[in-house]
């Protein structure tokens, strides 16, 4: 009785360090997105701020309204 108890216990650990890696493995995935909708939030917001600046501004910063015309309509996702 003592092997079967100990093959039991041995099985459990198994389980458990399998579910413990998967429970990582999707916390990884869920920081790495959660990282990377901040960064697509970031540049729509950046991209919104730098098409409602003045051409006074943009030439402080040393951009043309072309050039902020470019950046405004890429995708969110694009750098």
């Amino acid at each position: 009785m003592t092997t079967a108890k100990m093959h039991h216990i041995i099985d459990d650990l198994a389980i458990s360090e399998g579910i413990y890696s998967l429970v990582r493995r999707v916390e990884e995935a869920s920081n790495s997105l959660m990282n990377t909708l901040k960064v697509w939030s970031a540049r729509t917001a950046d991209r919104r701020q730098l098409a409602q600046m003045s051409d006074r501004l943009l030439a402080d910063i040393g951009l043309s309204r072309s050039e902020v015309h470019v950046e405004v309509d890429k995708y969110f996702w694009q750098k």
